[in-house]
């Protein structure tokens, strides 16, 4: 086990009481040992704490916020704990299936690569599968141009922070989170990151990103257009990414589309499969 990279794994938390459990067993199942699994409480006040205590597994890093720091800062405080070669973030709500992390660490460790990520099940609260979302591509693709794959199809084909696995030393040299667009803020990070080197993806379904109705991408809804032309200007604006008339309009255009179908698909499906007496609220 020594001889495999150390990879962190964080997961800040805040009221995560419904999903933190299958969340950390996903985690803890994995086909790859040497982890640390470094999570930051933002002031719970449910049974999150209680839940992470009942695991046993050395691995497990539990700090607790003395005062509420709020996504941006927990998220980048988990991060900057980390100190494995490798980083994973993921939600407090979301899954990777069990050869997730040996599969994307043999990627970094066989190439020299900034990110690698793969293909995701989108699952609703009780963990049913609602559809799966695959990458417009698959291997090695170039940092810049994998950006663009995602922004001509106005939405985050990379995927949500639970998708990646990432060199620290990228990281350092990329910035943490920044969480002035908050819906962007993992298209963002991933920008950077990529700014730096390349995409690769894995042609197989590694992880599960959990969709409810008190979460981010639900409450936000048709205002995801917004901040995806927000994003989309700040990009422009960035040489390194030598965004043209034609791939601006592209990714705004299909950022109004996309919402539409998006919101109609949620729409839709929570109307028919959410109990009413189901409450969530999770920072992330």
């Amino acid at each position: 086990m020594d001889s495999l990279p150390l990879i962190s794994v964080c997961i800040p938390t805040y009221n995560s009481g419904h999903f933190i459990h299958k969340t950390l067993e996903s985690v803890l199942n994995q086909y790859y040992e040497n982890m640390e699994v470094i999570i930051t409480d933002d002031g719970s006040n449910d049974n999150t704490v209680e839940i992470i205590n009942s695991f046993s597994d050395k691995r497990i890093k539990l700090l607790m916020n003395e005062k509420t720091l709020g996504l941006e800062a927990n998220w980048n405080k988990a991060l900057r704990l980390a100190t494995g070669k490798y980083c994973k973030m993921m939600g407090a709500d979301d899954i990777i299936y069990p050869y997730c992390i040996s599969e994307q660490a043999a990627i970094l460790d066989a190439f020299d690569v900034a990110l690698v990520t793969s293909h995701k099940n989108i699952i609703d609260q009780n963990g049913t599968l609602i559809f799966t979302r695959r990458f417009p591509g698959r291997g090695r693709i170039d940092g810049i141009e994998a950006l663009k794959k995602s922004l001509h199809r106005g939405t985050n084909v990379i995927g949500e922070p639970v998708a990646g696995l990432f060199r620290k030393d990228v990281l350092e040299k990329s910035g943490y989170y920044n969480g002035e667009n908050p819906y962007m803020i993992d298209l963002d990070f991933w920008s950077r990151i990529l700014k730096n080197g390349d995409l690769y993806v894995i042609d197989k379904v590694l992880y599960a990103f959990r969709i409810s109705p008190q979460s981010l991408s639900a409450k936000i809804g048709f205002a995801q257009r917004a901040f995806f032309d927000k994003f989309v200007d700040k990009v422009s604006a960035d040489e390194k990414f030598q965004m043209s008339a034609y791939d601006r309009t592209l990714a705004k255009t299909m950022a109004m589309a996309m919402g539409v179908v998006r919101n109609l698909t949620y729409l839709i499906y929570f109307r028919k499969n959410t109990p009413t007496n189901f409450c969530s609220t999770d920072e992330t």
